[in-house]
């Protein structure tokens, strides 16, 4: 009985001292951050749905007003949130070169989704640039803008369907709904020359699968914790961050 207990001991003293070690890093480096909570960092309200992950970026962007750049941590993982301008320039033009990469989130490099600007690194990101960078000139985007009208009709159209029909004469509008929606069919439109209607069309794939991508769930906050933390082992369990449909 007694050494299943040493080595709970052991096992509990390597684990207090490992994450000890692990959220000193900005302390020892004199960075001013917010006290982390062991695993989950300065992650847990998001974890718990109490906030998003941009209000949490900007607690602690807000917390140290005087700091030039101040410490995150993302579960196990420090993050530097830079907040003064000149630190930025330097880093966005003449150090460019240094802070080329994004981090890998999405997992499994071979699905559809992992090819996206974002998770592509170095000269493979740089030949997408290059091949995008066009597609968003200000003469393109002009061109767009009909494709928004469009839409815009479409859905204004839809709202005095429903306003007709309904007995009062009026109706409440869920607003995050019915610009989700605009927004999923100008995608649609401008990006892959589709014509959908998700206003009177509720449940098409277009949208269903777009919101599927859009809706972080806790499953997906597990994965991203994996992917992001120990990307070695959700190679090895062939995690992604999204399903192959």
């Amino acid at each position: 009985m007694i050494i299943p207990l040493v080595w709970l001991a052991v096992l509990v003293t390597v684990i207090t001292l490992y994450f000890r070690r692990l959220y000193s890093s900005f302390s020892r480096h004199g960075v001013k951050h917010i006290k982390p909570v062991p695993i989950l960092g300065n992650m847990s309200r998001v974890v718990l749905r109490a906030e998003h992950v941009s209000d949490g970026l900007t607690t602690v962007y807000n917390k140290f007003p005087e700091e030039r750049f101040v410490g995150r941590y993302e579960f196990i993982k420090e993050l530097i949130v830079v907040r003064d301008l000149e630190l930025i320039k330097k880093m966005t033009v003449k150090d460019f070169e240094h802070f080329l990469d994004h981090r890998p989130l999405l997992g499994n490099s071979e699905s559809y989704f992992s090819r996206n600007l974002f998770s592509l690194r170095g000269q493979e990101w740089k030949d997408m640039r290059s091949t995008l960078s066009p597609a968003f000139t200000s003469s393109k985007m002009r061109l767009m803008v009909p494709f928004m009208v469009e839409v815009g009709d479409q859905m204004m159209q839809s709202l005095h369907k429903i306003i007709k029909e309904s007995k009062s004469g009026s109706i409440d509008v869920e607003c995050k709904d019915l610009t989700t929606r605009y927004a999923n069919d100008v995608i649609a439109s401008c990006a892959f020359g589709l014509k959908v209607d998700s206003h009177n069309d509720k449940n098409n794939s277009f949208y269903k699968l777009g919101k599927e991508t859009s809706t972080f769930n806790f499953p997906q906050i597990i994965k991203s914790f994996m992917l992001a933390n120990v990307p070695e082992i959700a190679k090895l369990l062939k995690l992604d961050f999204l399903s192959e449909s």
